[in-house]
This record gives structure tokens, sequence and C-alpha cells, in this order.
């Protein structure tokens, strides 16, 4: 019953509405212009002189990359858990990079947390709190992301005197904190909304929002692990651009990093262009510009990272291109197991 009520999260339903499907042209029309603007300032030969420990360095940079994908899969584990749905490790890693593929690769507005939610949906018929679980996965993010910045300037007190860049940074990072504020303050103190209709589905997931934030009231250790899991991921992505950028000699330190890959990182939520491409060479180069880090660069570096995150991405492409194992394949597969397990008792 509740996969039917979540019919406005199918991709189907998507489709009818032809402004979304505008948009997804506007938004390929905008990262082809992008990228080819892109490709102009910068020269292929940079490639070529990356040299063998540069390669070595960014084989480093792809395998903190795959670590990272693992702690946020743990991460997933761990919202799951506190809504009391089972699941397992290695089907939650999967299901991420599928999502990363599909956010990489998809023009679609939906997005690659859509996708991972509703192929939970199919595997477990908890659709609701599937996408509950993704919600507070993201939530997480958004709680460390501001401040992992805010930290980095109180490291690094010289990233206050960027001019404008200073200003930017603590601005995204304020108005993530209070956008998460007020996020949660809605779902908290929500007003009731009618179950039936299109709003079926939204009232569900705010309910299983709710279950989760009682939950976390009765065992705060449950978010505190949460958060921690979010801020194991995010040290490994800027572990990973450390070595990206030490790769292509460019200088640049881990207390900068840490300022600069969670302001891009929110900045590249904006759904502009596909894969961020462009957000997040036009964020580098704005802010490695008062580092003395010349625009080749810092474009270069978004292309290298970016590249590196596609790298990882594409290990997700085949499960994405089987699809989601249906709910019936998936329960009639429990169901021979247990007669199997049936058989050998009474043998």
């Amino acid at each position: 019953m509740m996969q039917r009520e979540f019919g406005v999260f199918r991709a189907g339903s998507v489709k009818n509405f032809d402004r979304h499907k505008a948009f997804n042209y506007l938004r390929i029309i905008v990262t082809v212009v992008t990228f080819f603007i892109i490709a102009t300032k910068v020269h292929l030969g940079w490639i070529g002189q990356i040299g063998k420990r540069g390669f070595g360095l960014l084989t480093i940079a792809f395998l903190a990359t795959l670590v990272g994908i693992a702690l946020s899969a743990q991460r997933w584990s761990g919202a799951l858990d506190v809504l009391k749905v089972k699941n397992k490790f290695s089907d939650l890693f999967k299901l991420q990079l599928v999502g990363l593929f599909a956010s990489n690769f998809l023009p679609s507005t939906v997005g690659g947390d859509i996708v991972r939610a509703r192929w939970l949906g199919r595997r477990s018929d908890q659709v609701a709190e599937g996408f509950a679980s993704v919600i507070i996965e993201r939530l997480t993010g958004w709680l460390v992301l501001p401040c992992l910045a805010l930290i980095g300037i109180a490291f690094d007190p010289a990233m206050l005197h960027l001019g404008k860049v200073s200003g930017i940074i603590i601005t995204v990072a304020t108005a993530t904190l209070t956008a998460l504020l007020i996020l949660i303050t809605f779902t908290i103190f929500k007003k009731q909304v009618k179950p039936g209709g299109r709003f079926r589905a939204l009232s569900a997931v705010i309910s299983s929002l709710e279950d989760a934030i009682k939950q976390f009231k009765e065992d705060p250790t449950s978010l505190v692990k949460l958060i921690s899991w979010a801020i194991a991921y995010q040290l490994s992505i800027v572990t990973a651009a450390l070595f990206a950028a030490s790769a292509i000699h460019i200088a640049i330190t881990w207390r900068e990093l840490l300022v600069m890959v969670p302001t891009v990182a929110m900045l590249q939520v904006l759904p502009l262009t596909i894969g961020g491409i462009g957000i997040r060479e036009g964020a580098l180069v704005l802010m490695l510009q008062p580092l003395g880090i010349a625009t080749t660069q810092a474009i270069e570096f978004g292309l290298v990272v970016y590249g590196i995150n596609v790298l990882a991405s594409l290990l997700g492409a085949p499960s994405f291109a089987m699809g989601a194992p249906r709910l019936e394949t998936v329960a009639s597969a429990n169901a021979t197991a247990g007669s199997d397990n049936s058989r050998s008792s009474e043998s």
C-alpha cells in the first residue's frame, strides 16, 4: 500500500510535468555551454605534466574518495537503524554508487538521492522510511559542512583576510545553518498536512522524520554517531582534494581546503548544471584567487576533483544498468530461502 502512496516520487509522475522536462533540457544546454567555456580556458598539455608521482597521488585521492563513499554508506546505515529499517552495508554501498552515478550523468532534477531512496523502498517496502533516511543523512551533512568551514577559519584566521571571499564563505555557512534550523523547526512544529491527495507521501516522510527526532531525544548517542560519520566522510573528501591538488602542483594547505571544500559543496547543490560542472570550477576560481592560484590552475583542480568523482561513480554503472530489483523479486527470494530453511529443518 505504501508503494502506491508514493506515486508522486516515481519516475513516471515526474515525466508528466512538462516544466520538469523543460528544466532538464535547460540544464543540458547550460552544462554543454559551461563545459565549452571551461575547455577554452585550459589546455590538455597539463595532463602530460602530472608525471608518475602525480598519478600515484591521484590514485590515493581516488582511494580516499572510495573510503568516503563507504563512510557515507555507514552514515546512511545509521540513519536507517534509527528508523528501524533492516539494511546491509554492501547493499547501501552499491546504492551510494548508483546514486553518485545518477547525479553525475542524469540530466533529471530528480538526482541521485531520490534514485537511491526509491530503490531502497523497492527493496524494503518501507518507502517513507527510505526517503526519510536519505533526508536525515543529508541533514547531518548540511550541519557538518558549514561547521567545518567555520572551524577551518578558526584554525587559520588568515582565511578572514581574503576580502569578499571571506564574506562569501561566512555568508554561505551561515545561510546553510539557518536553512537547516528552519527545516528542523518546521518538522518539529509542523502544521498537520492533509493525509490525502498528492501530500500523502510528504506527510508520511515528515512523520518518519518526527519518529527519528523522537529517537534522537531518547538516545542522543545515535545522533552523535551520525554526525561523527558525516565528519569522517567530509574529512575523507578533503583528504582526496589535498592529494589531487598536490598531484597537479597546486600549493594549498589542508586548513585552507577544510574551508574551501565544504563551501564548494554547499554551492554545488544548486541544480543548474549536470554534475555541478561550472559551479564547482567557478567557485574554486573565485576562492583560490586570493591565495595566488591562477584561474587555469583552479579550473584544472576542479576538473581533476570531478574526474575522480566520475571515475568512482562508474563503479555504480553496472548496478544502475540492471535496475533496482522489484519488491516481488526480493519477497520471492526471501520466501524461497524460508522454504529451503523449512525443508532443512524437517529433514
